[in-house]
């Protein structure tokens, strides 16, 4: 409502008189709309009168059913029923003939306990206040012998209170309105009488000034009869004082400066002890709004500076004056408002350089009076007594922080063009701040005003750094203040101060990024970005730090309810590292060779993982100890990278950095750990563990890859020496016994043994279809070879594995898995082996089409088939497993059907006959000594 007609009446006013009917219709705009809303209170407060009349004259017979001995439960009646039960006395408001009824007789005596309480109303404490409204037959009715009725006032018109409860419009907007117009046709008929009537000028303005006086002394005569009506005509009598002074002064030159600003300071003093004498705010507030509108009302737009100034500053010293003893807010915004508003006009329609020593005096006069506006209540607020309760209700937020907003802008205006000119701006205000807080530090009424000024002072030293140093020195000093200011937030238990830090730390990586994209290449390691970066990681662990202190104690800094909730840790540390690895990688790949930036990357990924781990063991702070559990799987993608790119991980100084990172991994295992969640842990072990297996393999493949071709078994038993190794150690319980597998003896002998045994196992089946066998200067021999050495040293391995009791729990779900892998890994190599030796002594090429075209390698396959399905029936019919000899069966019957579809094509020759003969003649071998198995009997 309050906008609404402000900007209706600003319309209607910028149709008349351009910019001052602007401002002018939004005042009376504002003054109607406060006048509408005063009208509604007043309504709300008659209204609840009207209910307490109502309850007070309830019959004898219903008020005595509420008298009598209150049980215990009944203590908190209803503060209504009570005081109307305590208050017989009060009569209807709507008869005068009230006052001479006699007084209802007292209550029984039998009515110890009974409630007697003020009844509450929607006004509040506004009612007390506002009590001058009431009509004469409401307080009529209100008996001399019963004082907490409340207390007695001056007598009122009546019509007024009941004219304005009645209609929105009632009789104080009417005088409000009527002396907002009457004040503008005074200024109009100042302006109009300066070009047109030839009566001498002093006349006119003490006509205009005997006007203004008669309106304050008849405001004083009925101050005591009609407050509301008295008070309107002083402050607008006020307002043409002001303004016939300033036309003297301004206009004129009747009033020299000194005479003109003692004159204006006597009506400014006069008004605030108007004001503070008949506890008026109305009176200061209409007061003020004519002083401030004078020179807006009468302005031509060329004038003096100095003079609008030194006018407005004896008006805010009345303010302030009146501030000594009242503590009246729209009093103070309306100084605070027109001052910012027209001083910020004039800077940016008017100022220039030759003004700017009068301009920087007069900026910082407000400055200083407006502080002392916003600390002056707190006379009021209560003594300084830590025992008792202090309000806060009299700090004005508005003030508190729109006042060094405004100040910095226009400082910013004055000083912009001087080089670090506003950073000077932000620290002096920022030292001012913190020069407040320490004088206030010591009064508990002004707590919540020193916690106010330190938060400024941060936001103003925060502003000092962007405006005085680039991008890159912005990063690293929010990242610090802001890691401060949540040790801050988190030690006072200050959730603003704390969300700022998290703030500052947020855009001191939003700083650092732009900075470094503006940046380009590096050219050289330590450079403004990379310390950037590092003050950023450190202000990141250190607010992290906080937060964790915080959590382990809560019990001593306990939460208020206001606070907001902290970010965990994780979001703190991680983004601090996230940004060391950024920018460290940045670095690494801008100023390292090609072949070196991999041995860089895992030595800093190593050494960033010893600070972490020293870190959690001395502080023992899980924090930072969670983030480790990645290194393991960083270290493993490292390791694959080195074998897609290097042809051996430990030269260009790898080696140093595989050293520095498998130390870094133990250091871990060791220190933070305890850390850890058990999955965490059981990860990290088996993770690290296979990252020394990938190693071992990729120096073994360095090592044989220049013994032979990719076809020769060299290369690929450079894979298979670490890994066998590892996995025949595994099952040892030596082994199991030694750090660090005894940490975690499970995440060895049954995670990492898996890996590995399904790694050999693959690599079993690539080495047979990708290698000839050939070791030279070694002849080929079955079983004899390096390569079929290797690959029954895997499967030995794998078989060697499957038998521990870690193996035997990972494959509790499926017992045969390992048995039928191992056998199917077995036949795959005896396949492999025959193929080879034809192509070693019969030369049959290692192609599929070669195989089938051989008869010699054919009859091979059939016997060989037959042969291992003669084992595999012979050994399930002696153990009664029956599995096993239906596997020997199934393949028995592929021997069958090679026979018909293959070896049946080549009956005339040798090879088919050899092969029918001994297929059939194992098949009666196999009749005669395995028979089938009895199926297992079932319990039950």
């Amino acid at each position: 409502m309050v906008i609404l007609l402000m900007i209706v009446g600003a319309l209607l006013g910028l149709g008349t008189h351009e910019g001052i009917g602007a401002l002018l219709g939004a005042t009376i705009g504002w003054l109607v709309a406060s006048a509408i809303r005063q009208g509604r209170r007043i309504a709300q407060l008659e209204q609840a009168l009207g209910e307490r009349a109502e309850r007070a004259v309830t019959p004898p017979a219903d008020r005595q059913t509420q008298v009598g001995p209150t049980p215990a439960g009944d203590q908190a009646r209803e503060p209504a029923t009570a005081a109307a039960a305590a208050a017989p006395a009060l009569a209807s408001p709507v008869s005068p003939l009230a006052t001479a009824s006699p007084p209802s007789p007292p209550l029984p005596s039998a009515a110890p306990s009974l409630i007697v309480a003020p009844i509450p109303t929607p006004a509040g404490a506004a009612a007390a206040a506002e009590s001058d409204t009431l009509a004469p037959c409401e307080r009529a009715t209100r008996p001399a012998s019963h004082p907490a009725a409340g207390p007695t006032t001056p007598p009122t018109d009546a019509g007024e209170a009941a004219g304005e409860s009645r209609s929105l419009l009632g009789a104080n907007t009417i005088i409000y309105v009527g002396i907002a117009i009457l004040f503008v046709g005074l200024a109009f008929l100042a302006k109009y009488l300066a070009g047109r009537v030839t009566i001498p000028v002093e006349l006119r303005l003490s006509a205009i000034a005997l006007v203004a006086i008669v309106l304050t002394l008849i405001g004083w005569r009925l101050r005591t009869r009609r407050p509301r009506y008295a008070q309107v005509l002083q402050g607008g009598g006020i307002a043409v004082l002001y303004l016939t002074l300033f036309v003297s002064f301004r206009w004129y030159g009747v009033l020299a400066m000194a005479p003109a600003f003692v004159l204006m300071a006597i009506v400014a003093m006069l008004a605030a002890a108007l004001a503070v004498l008949q506890e008026a705010p109305a009176l200061a507030v209409v007061g003020a709004l004519g002083g401030f509108a004078t020179p807006l009302l009468v302005s031509t737009g060329v004038g003096n500076h100095v003079a609008l100034f030194t006018y407005y500053l004896v008006l805010d010293l009345a303010i302030a004056a009146i501030a000594w003893f009242r503590n009246w807010r729209p009093l103070n915004l309306i100084g605070f408002a027109f001052t910012g508003g027209v001083g910020s006009l004039w800077g940016a329609t008017s100022y220039q350089p030759a003004y700017y020593v009068s301009a920087q005096f007069f900026l910082i006069a407000f400055f200083l009076v407006f502080i002392a506006i916003l600390i002056l209540p707190a006379r009021s607020a209560g003594t300084d007594d830590e025992d008792e309760p202090i309000s806060e209700q009299w700090l004005n937020g508005s003030l508190l922080f729109g006042l060094p907003t405004i100040t910095f802008v226009l400082q910013h205006g004055l000083v912009h063009h001087l080089r670090y000119g506003s950073a000077f701006a932000a620290l002096l205000l920022a030292a001012f701040y913190i020069w407040l807080a320490y004088c206030l530090r010591a009064s508990p009424r002004m707590r919540v005003l020193f916690e106010s000024c330190l938060a400024i002072a941060t936001v103003f030293l925060t502003l000092v750094i962007p405006l005085a140093f680039d991008a890159h020195a912005t990063a690293g000093a929010w990242a610090l203040e802001g890691a401060g200011l949540v040790w801050l937030g988190v030690r006072l238990q200050r959730w603003f101060t704390r969300s700022f830090g998290y703030l500052l730390l947020f855009g001191a990586g939003l700083v650092l990024i732009r900075a470094a994209h503006q940046a380009g290449v590096p050219l050289h390691w330590l450079n403004t970005t990379m310390l950037s970066a590092l003050m950023l990681f450190a202000g990141a662990l250190l607010a992290a730090f906080a937060v964790r202190r915080q959590a382990a104690r809560p019990a001593e800094h306990p939460a208020s309810k206001s606070d907001v909730p902290m970010p965990p840790e994780p979001i703190l540390v991680g983004g601090g590292l996230l940004v060391a690895l950024g920018v460290g990688m940045l670095h690494i790949d801008a100023l390292l060779a090609p072949e070196l930036r991999l041995a860089a990357a895992i030595s800093g990924l190593a050494g960033l993982a010893l600070l972490l781990t020293l870190l959690a063991a001395r502080l023992h702070w899980p924090g930072v100890a969670w983030p480790l559990l990645g290194l393991a799987p960083a270290l493993l993608l490292a390791a694959g990278v080195s074998a897609l790119t290097q042809d051996n991980p430990f030269i260009k100084n790898g080696g140093w950095a595989w050293l520095l990172a498998l130390a870094a991994h133990l250091a871990a295992l060791r220190y933070a750990a305890a850390h850890w969640s058990e999955r965490g842990a059981h990860q990290a072990h088996t993770i690290g563990f296979l990252v020394l297996a990938a190693l071992g393999a990729l120096v073994g493949r360095a090592l044989t890859r220049d013994l032979g071709d990719l076809g020769s078994a060299w290369p690929w038993l450079g894979w298979l020496a670490a890994p066998a190794a590892l996995l025949l150690a595994l099952p040892q319980p030596a082994f199991a016994r030694r750090w660090p597998a005894s940490a975690a003896p499970t995440a060895y002998q049954r995670s990492a043994g898996a890996v590995l045994a399904v790694a050999l196992f693959g690599w079993t089946l690539a080495a047979n279809v990708a290698s000839n066998g050939s070791a030279q200067p070694l002849p080929y021999l079955p079983l004899l070879s390096p390569l079929d050495l290797g690959v029954a040293i895997a499967l030995f391995a794998g078989w060697r594995w499957s038998l521990c009791p870690a193996a035997a729990e990972a494959l509790r779900a499926e017992p045969k898995l390992a048995p039928a892998a191992l056998g199917a890994a077995a036949f795959f190599w005896l396949n492999a082996m025959l193929v080879r030796g034809f192509y070693h002594y019969d030369d049959v090429p290692l192609r599929l089409s070669a195989w089938i075209d051989s008869l010699a390698v054919q009859t091979g396959f059939t016997l060989l088939w037959a042969a291992t399905a003669l084992a595999l029936m012979w050994s399930g019919a002696q153990r009664a497993l029956r599995d096993r000899w239906m596997a020997g069966a199934a393949l028995l019957t592929a021997v069958v059907l090679k026979l018909l579809i293959l070896d049946l094509a080549g009956s005339g020759t040798l090879t088919r006959v050899v092969s029918f003969i001994g297929a059939g003649g194992l098949m009666l071998v196999i009749g005669y000594v395995a028979p089938l198995p009895a199926p297992e009997k079932k319990d039950g």
